[in-house]
């Protein structure tokens, strides 16, 4: 791994060339220049901004052809195809537009709008999701359609996407496959949202870009920009929440010369038990959270290379752990908030590496990418000194991807993805809920995609294998070694006009059976479960029909989204009405098929008559057709998000910027599997306001508060809710960011 790093690092600085793009940009109406305009050359990550006559300057090494996406406030996003043997001076003419809903996609390698995807991709900033604060990342992007979150407190949440969780649910950081004890459902994603700029959601079987596992769907996070060319900025957020009388602190400093960019940042988190509307407080969901981020990205001659590092290291508290076969529920809300941990508690460390490396030639490009991840798992029950769990799993990962361009109208691409991942328990636990055990993934697959006139053509296969190989005899199961394999395929099709989109794709997938549901046979205190594995298990497989009907205008945006969802050999715990030391027991159990089905409804409304208002909503409903009623729990139910933003724009030192009223109506839900319990609807009411001062550099104030009402609820989803813990109550916050940009002499790097 070494030589490899190395080698690629000496060709990066070994080769150089001068490349100079300038252009201006224009409204299309008035023929007057932009100021403020975004210019990012897609390719390397390079960015810009227009001066007030609407010009722009690009300096440095760049591939001979390029596509730069361009934006304003106000103005339509486009994006164009360059190349430096025509010309070294543009001009670009933007469409003024209210409601601009289109971004470009990173997680379909594509690098495309969306209105040009034959995958529906919801595509969100995560300033836009944080409009009202949020406690973690889970939530922030359980306000996209069709994603939910799956919660153990605050600490814990796991994300869910149309009703599958878990291993079906592939988390993806700049292109790093994250893993991270997905399995267990007291186990959460391992990220923090500190540098990350968007999140994108691919619905459904993804198996053709992201392999094994991708059966439920994929969340690929990517980071946010780079500073601009010849600048450096310095952000500082702190933000309070009244609920756990905690909060974070926040850093990200960012550096881009001409050649060289890099970042570095950090932040630290801590909670203590939050309130519920009763005035009591959950026992023992407090958490706290350390991070540290980098990333360092050189451009050679035709090349771009990116070295990314992270840390998260996570201690949280487990509410509702009880070996109790008589625990009285009002015993897990008391009247005391802590925060200091006490048993049980989880220490999580996730380490992040990776280094993706693009060639680019006349009419094609080649990306490698390699990656390591590291999580290391501890828990400690009823002692301090004897962990009762204490588990490392490593992950090694690599792709090869060469895209061939024969015109603008089609390309290929070809490719080869493996991964290789090692589980190891401390020989000091007194648990062990998995054996010792290698896993080891390859596949291989090709895309095409083609486009005429209004249509968008996209077809593709891939072929994976996977090999489980564990170590010792486990409980009552010898060593086992298993291999499972399947091909995989899908098809998409767009048809675009100025004001409608029509999308339709077909995509398969599979899922092997993980060794926890092969092999299990003891207590999993964190998900409140004693389970039993089976080693018969078959691979899960699915397919998805997924529709999407589109239509925007200057003032309004509608999206139809229906899917239907077929599994094969569903597998899923099972009661089995017998306790084991007061612990329920469930056995790993598979059905012949599951239909998952359901649709995604948006609107984003700006009206002519109210020019500063926005209104957005969006409809998520789910449901199932199993051969049995015990097959499916926790189904999310059906969910009513809407978001009143009006923008003030008012002051020029002191300026209001606007003020947001988020509304969620969740459904009842009813339709619950043997033994699970039902849950009642409820309505949740968030406001924001924002705000900046305007001195040297920018001061970024916001207050609000969450559940205003103070609504006593519970969450379907919420793995508390077999004790009757209702979720949080009223919550006010403040935020404050300091942001400081900074221009610096133009120099050889």
């Amino acid at each position: 791994m070494k030589s490899i790093l190395l080698g690629f690092i000496l060709l990066s600085f070994g080769v150089y060339g001068q490349k100079k793009l300038t252009g201006v940009i224009k409204n299309k109406e008035t023929n007057l220049g932009i100021d403020a305009a975004q210019i990012q050359i897609i390719e390397t990550g390079d960015r810009t901004y227009s001066n007030l006559k609407g010009e722009f300057i690009f300096e440095g090494n760049f591939p001979e052809n390029i596509q730069l996406k361009v934006g304003a406030v106000g103005f339509q996003t486009e994006i164009l195809n360059f190349s430096f043997s025509n010309s070294n001076a543009i001009e670009i003419k933007l469409t003024e537009k209210h409601v601009d809903l289109e971004e470009i996609t990173v997680s379909t390698g594509a690098n495309v709008m969306q209105n040009k995807s034959p995958f529906h991709v919801e595509t969100r900033k995560l300033s836009d999701l944080n409009g009202v604060a949020t406690m973690n990342l889970g939530e922030a992007i359980a306000k996209i359609p069709g994603v939910y979150q799956s919660s153990l407190g605050n600490g814990i949440s796991k994300p869910v996407i149309r009703g599958l969780q878990g291993m079906r649910v592939v988390t993806v950081l700049n292109g790093l496959r994250i893993e991270g004890q997905q399995w267990g459902g007291d186990h959460g994603m391992g990220l923090s949202e500190i540098g990350i700029g968007s999140v994108e959601v691919i619905k459904g079987p993804a198996s053709l870009l992201y392999g094994a596992d991708a059966l439920g769907g994929v969340l690929y996070f990517s980071d946010e920009p780079y500073a601009a060319t010849n600048t450096r900025s310095l952000s500082v957020q702190s933000l309070y929440q009244s609920n756990t009388q905690g909060g974070s602190v926040r850093f990200l400093y960012k550096e881009s010369r001409k050649k060289l960019r890099w970042l570095f940042g950090g932040s630290y988190s801590n909670h203590a038990d939050f309130q519920l509307p009763s005035g009591k407080f959950a026992k023992n969901s407090r958490f706290d959270e350390s991070v540290l981020k980098s990333a360092l990205s050189f451009n050679g001659k035709n090349s771009v290379h990116h070295l990314r590092y992270a840390f998260n290291a996570t201690v949280t508290g487990i509410p509702g752990h009880t070996h109790d076969s008589l625990a009285v529920f009002s015993d897990f809300q008391v009247t005391d908030q802590k925060r200091k941990y006490e048993l049980p508690a989880q220490f999580f460390q996730n380490h992040f590496l990776s280094f993706d490396n693009k060639w680019f030639y006349k009419s094609s490009d080649l990306q490698i990418f390699v990656g390591a991840t590291s999580n290391r798992l501890i828990e400690y029950d009823e002692k301090v000194t004897i962990p009762s769990l204490s588990m490392r799993l490593n992950n090694g990962l690599y792709s090869m991807k060469w895209n061939k361009k024969w015109s603008n109208s089609s390309k290929l691409t070809i490719g080869i993805q493996g991964m290789a991942q090692n589980n190891a328990n401390a020989q000091n636990a007194s648990d062990i809920l998995i054996p010792n055990a290698n896993t080891f993934d390859n596949g291989i697959f090709a895309n095409w995609v083609y486009e005429w006139n209004r249509w968008i053509l996209q077809a593709g296969v891939r072929y994976d294998l996977r090999i489980l190989k564990s170590f010792e005899t486990f409980e009552i199961n010898n060593p086992i070694t298993k291999s499972y394999s399947a091909p995989n395929a899908a098809v998409g099709l767009v048809y675009n006009t100025e004001n409608f989109t029509f999308r339709t794709n077909i995509s398969s997938g599979f899922r092997a059976p993980h060794l926890t549901e092969l092999l299990a046979n003891g207590f999993h205190h964190g998900a409140l479960r004693y389970e039993i594995g089976d080693v018969n298990l078959k691979p899960e497989k699915a397919t998805q029909l997924d529709l999407t009907f589109e239509y925007k205008n200057e003032h309004l945006a509608l999206v139809v989204n229906p899917y239907v969802n077929y599994i094969t050999n569903y597998i899923y715990l099972q009661p089995i009405d017998s306790f084991v030391d007061g612990i329920p027991a469930f056995n790993f159990e598979q059905m012949n098929a599951v239909l998952f089905y359901g649709s995604d409804f948006g609107v984003h409304y700006h009206p002519h008559f109210a020019h500063n208002l926005h209104v957005e909503s969006n409809f998520s409903w789910i449901n199932t057709i199993t051969q049995s009623d015990s097959s499916i729990s926790l189904l999310p139910p059906s969910r009513l998000n809407t978001s009143l933003r009006y923008s003030f724009n008012a002051g020029k030192k002191f300026q209001l910027k606007d003020f947001i009223v988020q509304h969620t109506f969740m459904a009842a839900q009813n339709k619950v599997a043997f033994n699970e319990l039902p849950t009642k609807a409820y309505n949740l009411v968030n406001v924001s306001l924002n705000a900046s001062i305007n001195l040297k550099q920018t001061i970024s104030l916001a207050i609000g508060c969450k559940n205003i009402f103070n609504e006593q609820y519970i969450d379907h989803l919420s793995r508390l809710k077999n004790i009757e813990m209702p979720g949080m109550g009223r919550n006010f916050y403040i935020s404050l960011n300091f942001l400081i940009n900074q221009n610096i002499k133009s120099n050889k790097l």
